[in-house]
């Protein structure tokens, strides 16, 4: 199930993002302010592109930008590691033409969201305590596989990749779990893996979870994810990151949560 099913995250619940597919009549012409992951740097920094919304809502829209996917995400929405994640209270109008690039997301030629800082979502885990990872397992083993199409144990990438509902499907996510702890270990066993999720990716799945494969492939994941990585390390209470991951979206984040711990205990 989508990412977004279900907000978790430190930042502050607002009114949702208007859709960018749909015009409105905003709320002035202000810029809003916002922060960047520096997985999308070069896209927002660099020259301004056109841009192509491939999939708008009330808590976040995600526009293609010459083929790097860019997530615009309204306040107390999930902080995706593509993402463009706006300040409190930003409500900006964004509509009609939209373009991307020279630190902004732009409509009909103004600026309508504006980079002001930057986030790095990549997790470098230089050691995993056995004890933490075996609490984190044994978080995972409290709940059944939420989705029947996909047992906790699967691991094959052209199996899994695509493989059960929503906008983010649980395959991906159990993938992009183990990619990502495998990456953030620096183990040679992650570069099969990413190897095959860069072959299969693009016409197995979601574009969204094609982008999120891709951040998981560099180490990349959200903020709940990312605290699972550093408390099996050693910096944090592994059980409670667990437990706020494993509630994140509907099924995603328990496919996070298992990927994750495949990723660490290989």
């Amino acid at each position: 199930m989508p990412f977004l099913a279900r907000t978790a995250t430190t930042i502050t619940a607002t009114p949702g993002l208007p859709s960018l597919a749909a015009r409105g009549r905003g709320e002035g012409r202000q810029a809003g302010s916002a922060a960047a992951s520096t997985l999308v740097h070069d896209v927002l920094a660099g020259p301004v592109r056109p841009a192509t919304v491939v999939a708008a809502g009330p808590a976040a829209a995600y526009l293609d930008v010459a083929g790097d996917l860019v997530a615009v995400v309204a306040a107390g929405g999930v902080v995706l590691p593509c993402g463009v994640v706006l300040a409190d209270g930003v409500r900006p109008r964004v509509a009609g033409r939209v373009a991307v690039g020279g630190g902004a997301v732009w409509a009909d030629g103004e600026r309508a969201v504006v980079v002001r800082r930057w986030f790095d979502p990549r997790v470098r885990v230089r050691a995993v305590d056995p004890r933490a990872l075996a609490r984190l397992e044994a978080v995972v083993a409290e709940t059944p596989a939420p989705d029947p199409a996909v047992p906790a144990d699967a691991s094959d990438p052209a199996v899994l990749l695509g493989r059960g509902a929503g906008l983010t499907p649980s395959g991906d996510d159990l993938v992009a779990g183990r990619l990502a702890a495998l990456r953030a270990r620096g183990v040679a066993e992650a570069e099969p893996l990413g190897a095959a999720v860069r072959r299969l990716a693009a016409g197995r799945t979601t574009r969204l979870c094609a982008a999120l494969l891709a951040a998981a492939d560099q180490g990349a994941v959200v903020p709940e994810a990312a605290a699972v990585l550093r408390a099996v390390a050693g910096a944090g209470d592994v059980e409670r990151a667990a437990r706020r991951l494993v509630a994140l979206g509907h099924t995603s984040g328990w496919y996070l949560a298992a990927g994750l711990a495949q990723g660490l205990g290989a």
